[in-house]
């Protein structure tokens, strides 16, 4: 898992200028994971950290955020 109290906060492609601010967009509460769009939905809950994450890709696949689930 990322370690993101350790990331250093840079700008992303294309952006210019004070860095916004960032949220994890993957969380677990109890034994269940779950991701959170920007229009605050979460969807879930997942048996695994790494099945939130891969229907998080699909999901921005799916809304034509990112071209290619990686």
């Amino acid at each position: 898992m990322r370690d993101f109290k350790q990331e250093k906060r840079t700008n992303r492609r294309g952006e210019q200028g004070p860095v916004p601010p960032r949220r994890r967009r993957i969380y677990n509460r109890g034994n269940q994971w779950f991701f959170i769009t920007r229009k605050n939905q979460h969807h879930g809950p997942y048996a695994h950290y790494t099945e939130a994450e891969a229907a998080l890709r699909l999901y921005l696949r799916r809304c034509g955020i990112i071209k290619v689930a990686i």
